[in-house]
């Protein structure tokens, strides 16, 4: 091989094992070829996922004793992926003599994902339209905590405060937009498992979908605390 090209292998290790090393994301682009055993194990794992192709595996070892000349007789779970996405193998091969043994092979689980980024910057109390955001694919391991499931739970939203281009958007950055201002005419409904009524009331504070804020009921006058459900409406539980 000449010093170039191992050059050019050397570095691709490095990458690969730069990328994989990383528990929480797998770039899409392909991996390192696979060994022929490596691949018989990865795709017994993959099948008890019902779209394949929507994961990927990453062996964290591979035991000396299962090597491309080993016969492989079986590989079952000796633990199925948990939510983080561990599990380990359990590989049957049979030597020379005929004899057989298991040997245990640790693996974690990648699962295709789609994340939502900014394209541009954006300044505290922006609201985010369907321009503003563009999907990038990955692979993560475990549940996608904090991450928006979809383009519907970020469109209409607020920053809660200044973010750089190509941020990913995450629960952490996002808030309900203000839909009440202080001094607003609401109606306050009121209700029970039996009862519902309503009157108008005037906005003390502002406030946004889901917030509690004070309100004061116009004919009494009296101040109560209500939970904002629309941009013209509390609600009072009692």
């Amino acid at each position: 091989m000449s010093v170039k090209k191992y050059l050019l292998c050397a570095l691709a290790v490095l990458a690969a094992t730069f990328f994989l090393g990383h528990s929480d994301f797998v770039h899409a682009a392909p991996g390192a070829a696979e060994s022929g055993i490596e691949s018989r194990i990865i795709r017994f794992i993959k099948d008890i996922y019902p779209e394949g192709n929507s994961v990927r595996v990453k062996l964290n070892s591979l035991p000396a004793g299962l090597k491309d000349n080993a016969k492989v007789v079986n590989v079952n779970f000796v633990k199925v992926p948990d939510m983080n996405g561990d599990g380990v193998c359990s590989v049957e091969i049979r030597n020379p003599a005929g004899r057989t043994h298991a040997i245990q092979v640790p693996f974690k689980v990648f699962s295709r994902r789609e994340l939502y980024v900014l394209k541009q910057a954006g300044q505290k109390g922006d609201l985010i339209s369907e321009k503003d955001v563009i999907v990038r694919e990955t692979y993560m391991n475990g549940k996608l905590a904090g991450h928006p499931a979809s383009a519907d739970e970020i469109i209409g939203k607020a920053l809660k405060r200044d973010v750089p281009a190509n941020t990913v958007i995450t629960e952490q950055v996002l808030e309900n937009q203000v839909v009440m201002k202080k001094g607003d005419i609401v109606t306050i409904i009121a209700e029970s498992n039996k009862l519902i009524v309503s009157a108008k009331g005037r906005t003390i504070d502002r406030g946004r979908i889901g917030e509690n804020i004070r309100v004061k009921n116009i004919a009494s006058g009296k101040e109560l605390t209500a939970k904002v459900i629309s941009g013209n409406a509390v609600k009072v539980e009692f």
